[in-house]
């Protein structure tokens, strides 16, 4: 019974009441966005918060203008609000457009399209006709159309969160109640803005919402992502961007272990760069940090995705090779070894970059460490160090 009255109450709120609050809503998402935006150091990401700030300002515009219907000029209210509404929207759909990371550059010239026959449709059909129920019809079904392909999108994403599937099934509720709405007021002559009926009110409703629910939770995936980001580069070398020493280190141990349970060879190779003092004393530092990078480069792009690799410090670099015997060990080590040599510098095309190589291949068992094969590949380097660099050598 309780829920009954509820629903009652529900039912009877006021439309421009929940204009208000959908009003105050907005501007506080657009306050809250800002603050945000001025914390946050991700460039790619600073562009989504501006964005859906922006699109939160014109909502609350847009609802101002609409809230004011009768006080001001029809063409503020009927003609400016509704374009604002339709291009807040479509803002908002660029945003979750852009957080689905396999959204290809049709979707988007797409939603320009719609965007356009939205507000082209609505001023034809205010111009020729202006009528009151057709103009909610045309508004809510020009909303629904801009806002319904990026929200199938996102819930069918496989790469979404389920936090972001949730808010993409919320915003689907609301389009239906909204596509629902539009057919109504086209068979329904008495249908104006401000009418209270089941339909509207529900439709207000699941847009005030949306409208909190949309706005947290972007902000709550934002923050989501900006924490994963920084955790993913603590683990990085910040000049190569491969793996730094530590993190290596811990998936090393672990991969370790899994080797020696699973009575599987393990292969790391011990890699450093000819002579780098020279390229930093002939060429600069800068130089130098070039040559860092491309060597990294070609270390990620020639080692298979469940091998690890990192910067070991200064020149050197460390490699782990998975279920790898001595011989295959030596190939990709050698085969690393020419991709470098092979190297073409553009600022300085007199260089040549070599490297040596020292391979330790065997099966981990009790008695030895992770440690155990590090320090034998360090040997093999030096070894091939001492036999004249730009080799390949394994004890």
């Amino acid at each position: 019974m309780d829920y009954q009255k509820l629903l009652e109450v529900l039912v009877k709120l006021d439309v421009k009441t929940l204009i208000g609050v959908l009003i105050l809503g907005n501007l506080a998402l657009a306050f809250l966005t800002l603050r945000y935006y001025l914390y946050h150091e991700s460039e790619h990401e600073k562009n989504l918060i501006q964005r859906f700030g922006i699109a939160k300002i014109l909502q609350a515009i847009a609802w101002i203008f609409l809230f004011l219907r009768g006080d001001i000029s029809e063409i503020i209210s009927i003609y400016l609000g509704n374009i604002l509404l339709f291009i807040s929207f479509y803002l908002d759909s660029l945003v979750i457009l852009r957080m689905n990371k396999k959204t290809k550059k049709l979707w988007f010239r797409l939603q320009s399209v719609l965007l356009a026959l939205s507000v082209i449709i609505f001023l034809f059909f205010e111009i020729s006709r202006g009528i009151g129920n057709i103009r909610i019809a045309i508004a809510s079904f020009g909303v629904f159309c801009i806002l319904v392909i990026p929200n199938l999108l996102s819930i069918t994403d496989n790469l979404s969160s389920k936090f972001e599937k949730f808010i993409g099934l919320i915003s689907l509720f609301f389009l239906i109640l909204l596509l629902l709405r539009a057919l109504n007021s086209l068979f329904d002559d008495d249908v104006s803005l401000f009418t209270n009926n089941f339909l509207q009110v529900g439709t207000f409703l699941m847009l005030v919402l949306l409208m909190f629910v949309n706005g947290t939770g972007f902000l709550l995936i934002m923050y989501d992502r900006s924490y994963k980001l920084l955790k993913a580069s603590s683990n990085l070398d910040p000049l190569t961007q491969i793996y730094n020493r530590s993190f290596f280190m811990n998936r090393a141990e672990a991969c370790y272990q899994r080797a020696l349970g699973n009575q599987e060879s393990l292969s790391i190779l011990f890699i450093d760069i000819d002579s780098f003092k020279k390229a930093n004393d002939n060429y600069g530092h800068l130089f130098g940090d070039k040559v860092l990078k491309m060597i990294a480069k070609e270390i990620s792009e020639n080692i298979r995705p469940l091998d690890l690799c990192c910067r070991f410090g200064g020149e050197e670099f460390l490699i782990l090779l998975h279920d790898t015997n001595n011989e295959q060990a030596v190939l990709a080590g050698d085969r690393i070894r020419e991709k470098i040599q092979n190297l073409v510098f553009e600022e300085n095309r007199e260089f040549k970059c070599t490297v040596s190589v020292g391979v330790y291949s065997d099966q981990p068992d009790s008695n030895k460490n992770l440690q155990h094969f590090i320090d034998h590949a360090d040997q093999a380097l030096y070894i091939a160090k001492e036999s004249g660099k730009n080799c390949v050598i394994s004890l």
